[in-house]
């Protein structure tokens, strides 16, 4: 599923929960409701109760699917059999609800869902579903894939599970997990995987004979499936070889009734549509598209063949080839780099051209919809956006690679789509910076400063930003928020960084509102997964942000907090990112010492400090807090409890068990923040033996880390994944932050040794996607500040104060100040962990330093409360 997916759909600049949205279209609800009967909202769903209605925590639930255009029926008929026995259910409420569940980009665990009901017994769960099938015999709806159909009803399915929630427990990154009690009474993860699962001991009474797991290859009439290429709600994609002539195929799957987009169409009629493109196509121009082979209809799928293009994706190539963030990069890496780029355009327009030319637009140009070939040609694959030119463009697209609405509707062209597509192909050849452009288009001129280096040639660039550098977009912005010039920004970068820094708070104070129930200042979407008052996700993090950097809360957001974290108190995990540890250290930062000590008490108390010992989530974040404490206050009672904390560290027996999930690696999740907690708390406490067990945990983060092919070395997020990851949360610069620490405190050889090789990497990694602290330039940004701190080179300075003015080219010009889109290059976000929060600490920790030139007061200057 896309980041956010959801959370995007709800309004147009921030992240909401789905169920906030303004207007989710025509409403589904019973025809006929018995008197006294209510509905009540819970999320995107309408329950329904009764007198009779007592819901058990687990059992036996049923799940009933629908088409969309019969979903009214199918809700009048599963209400009517449901109010007659009493029975609870819920409904989706509206038809945006229906898309979104059933949306091709939706959660496969919960898709094909519509209505859920809830017998209160074995015996009433088997009167439901016999009524049920009867009642809907003759209807139709997509498969829900965590459960089992019951007998040959195409619509009623069910599974065993806890009931809406009803048991559930609480994780250290501030999530929930539902649990229901096995048939020995033991309380197990409720998993929720797109497969019918049943809990040890539970055997399925609905069944004649268990179903017999597969064994062999997968057979898809005559198609072995070699490898599965991406599954989503729409069906899967596959590489398969055909067994009566030995050829590998590429086979695309549509499941039925599913895989929706919002102008309604299905996964199946989608890859119909296709199909007859292809064809017409390949007669016309063979081989501007994969060659069509077969379609058909397997069980209740559609089923596309095609000949299998080699070659990857432009995503993959990109990733490969581009010099632009290597190590190792010169003038002649550069240079070829931008000839291959401008090769593969040239090839890309003349295969558009004979799409044109067949009648036809491809409607959906990205990265990942254009396969580089061996010789270095281009193929167009993914046909499901196509349509003819003399038709209604689709409405699908990908977010940066399709045409702003405004640009729509003032351009007449039917070609437009993949002209901007091309261009948007062009530009993410030069820096992942299509969504930015869109919002803030005189911001290019600043991100071309930033290129300066690997000065991109004057075609590639027109190419590039031939829809954002027009008529009054190319003459840029006006008034506050206006960006400076790069002249203006190389002749005083420590005046820029200030404004900027001032910028930022005024937007963050633009953006809060302290009487909204679903937060105060807009967040990533993981704080509709945790909670809206955390230091990374929530008004903790925000407020912390903004007294640090000298500007002045308002009353009433502090009052806010307050009241907040009392309200969520019993419900908060006990971690720093999401739970009570962050907060306390907010508090006491705010002046209200007695309230963190009452937190962090709770957090030293609670089951999961335990179990989990990571910066995030666990012990090392608590005994954090405990160390910051106790620098504000000097009280000897709060080291010895973080000192303890480093104790229970060096005592965990299971050290694995004690990190994130599989394996995980860097700052937040694993060894890296044990490491930076056992330095602090080494330095207040001057026992060295924290700081052994700290050097000896970098050791282990070493033994994870790989080196790339121009010399640098870098981390990924766990042990299932090989990428190679810059970021300060998750990757290089995280435990960089930390071995530079250690470098600079007890000189250790492979210590040493690597940290250059990490620095090489994080160096040249400065054009991310987004600006945030924990996967973007703020978090590089915030470990070159430390890192030119410790060491005092020039180098090591220069590299922290060109960061810190890329920052510039993110900030988009809100109605006073800036902000900056977030996690997901989305909607915009005011938090720690993504937005404007993030960029802000960071901004206050280089001006308030010597790295810049020119006075540097102790503070910026920053607006007052508005």
């Amino acid at each position: 599923m896309l980041e956010g997916f959801g959370e995007a759909l709800a309004d147009r600049e921030y992240y909401l929960p789905l169920a906030g949205v303004a207007d989710p279209g025509p409403r589904f609800a019973p025809g006929e409701v018995p008197p006294g009967v209510r509905g009540s909202a819970q999320g995107i769903w309408t329950v329904w109760g009764g007198p009779r209605t007592g819901l058990a925590e687990q059992g036996w639930k049923i799940h009933v699917s629908a088409r969309l255009d019969r979903a009214q029926h199918v809700l009048d008929t599963v209400a009517g059999i449901c109010f007659s026995e009493g029975v609870p259910f819920k409904h989706l409420s509206a038809r945006l609800f229906f898309l979104f569940l059933h949306h091709k980009h939706a959660v496969r665990a919960q898709a094909g869902k519509f209505c859920a009901v809830y017998p209160p017994d074995t015996a009433s769960a088997r009167r439901l579903l016999e009524r049920l099938r009867d009642a809907l015999d003759g209807e139709e709806g997509p498969y829900v894939l965590t459960d089992r159909r019951f007998r040959d009803s195409r619509t009623v399915h069910y599974r065993y599970g806890s009931f809406d929630g009803a048991r559930s427990r609480l994780r250290a990154d501030g999530t929930r997990e539902g649990t229901v009690r096995d048939g020995s009474g033991r309380e197990v993860v409720d998993s929720r995987l797109p497969a019918f699962h049943l809990p040890a001991g539970i055997t399925d009474p609905f069944v004649e004979q268990e179903e017999q797991p597969h064994a062999g290859p997968i057979l898809i009439r005559d198609y072995e499936v070699i490898r599965a290429v991406r599954l989503s709600n729409a069906g899967g994609a596959y590489q398969a070889r055909d067994r009566r002539t030995g050829r590998t195929v590429f086979l695309k799957e549509a499941r039925a009734h599913n895989g929706l987009v919002f102008d309604g169409t299905d996964a199946q009629q989608r890859l119909r549509h296709e199909y007859d493109v292809l064809r017409e196509l390949h007669a016309a121009a063979p081989g501007v598209g994969p060659e069509p082979l077969d379609h058909f209809t397997e069980w209740e799928h559609d089923f596309l063949v095609t000949e299998h293009v080699a070659g990857q994706p432009l995503v993959g190539w990109l990733s490969r080839s581009s010099p632009l963030a290597r190590a190792d990069r010169t003038a002649e890496s550069v240079a070829a780099y931008y000839g291959a780029c401008r090769r593969l355009l040239a090839a890309l327009d003349a295969s558009l051209e004979r799409l044109h030319a067949a009648g036809y637009r491809f409607g959906d140009l990205s990265l990942g919809n254009v396969l580089v070939t061996p010789s270095g040609g281009v193929r167009l694959v993914d046909f499901e956006a196509a349509s003819a030119v003399s038709a209604t463009p689709s409405g699908m697209g990908t977010p940066g690679f399709t045409p702003p609405p405004g640009l729509r509707r003032a351009d007449d062209d039917p070609l437009l789509q993949d002209r901007y597509g091309t261009s948007a192909v062009a530009l993410a050849f030069l820096a992942p910076f299509n969504e930015t452009a869109e919002h803030a288009p005189a911001n290019l001129a600043l991100l071309r400063r930033d290129l300066a280096d690997v000065a991109p040639p004057q075609d590639l660039w027109q190419r590039a930003t031939a829809f954002h550098l027009t008529g009054d977009r190319a003459r840029g912005q006006s008034g506050p928020g206006r960006p400076p010039s790069p002249v203006e920004l190389d002749t005083d970068p420590r005046g820029c960084l200030t404004r900027l820094a001032e910028e930022v708070a005024a937007g963050l104070l633009e953006m809060a509102d302290a009487d909204r129930p679903d937060w105060v200042f807009p967040p990533s979407p993981e704080a509709f997964r945790t909670n809206n008052v955390c230091l990374a996700y929530g008004t903790a993090g925000v407020v912390h942000a903004l007294h640090r950097a000298g500007a002045a809360v308002p009353e009433e957001i502090l009052e806010r907090l307050r009241r907040d974290t009392l309200a969520l108190r019993d419900a908060l995990p006990p971690g720093l990112l999401v739970g009570s540890a962050g907060i306390a250290r907010v508090l006491a930062g705010l002046g209200r010492p007695d309230e963190a000590v009452d937190l962090l008490r709770a957090a030293d108390g609670h089951p999961l400090t335990a179990s989990c010992g990571t910066l995030a989530g666990g012990r090392a974040g608590v005994g954090l807090g405990w160390l910051a404490l106790h620098r504000l206050t000097g009280e000897s009672s709060h080291l010895e409890r973080a000192a303890a904390a480093g104790e229970g560290l060096l005592r965990t027996a299971d050290l694995p068990a004690a990190l994130g999930e599989h394996d995980a690696r860097g700052l937040l999740h694993g060894r890296s923040g044990l490491a930076l907690f056992l330095h602090r708390l080494a330095r207040d406490t001057g026992e060295a033996r924290f700081l052994e067990a700290g050097r000896l945990l970098l050791h282990q983060e070493l033994d994870r880390t790989f080196p790339l092919d121009d010399g640098a070395l870098s981390l990924s997020d766990d042990a299932r994944l090989t990428r190679a990851m810059p970021y300060l949360a998750t990757g290089a610069a995280g435990l960089a932050v930390v071995l530079t620490r250690y470098v600079a405190t007890a000189p250790d050889e492979r210590c040493a040794a690597a940290l250059p090789r990490l620095v090489a990497g994080i160096r040249v990694s400065c054009a991310t996607k987004e600006a945030g602290l924990y996967r973007g330039l703020a978090g590089l940004t915030w470990f070159l500040t430390e890192h030119a701190g410790l060491t005092g080179t020039d180098a090591a300075r220069g590299d922290a104060v060109r960061a810190a003015t890329g920052l510039l080219k993110y900030a988009v010009p809100y109605r006073r100040g800036v902000r900056f889109l977030g996690a997901g290059s989305q909607r915009f976000t005011a938090d720690l962990s993504s937005g404007g929060a993030g960029v802000l600490l960071t901004l206050h920790r280089l001006l308030s330093g010597p790295l810049l030139p020119g006075p540097h007061p102790a503070r910026p200057r920053l607006p007052a409360a508005v």
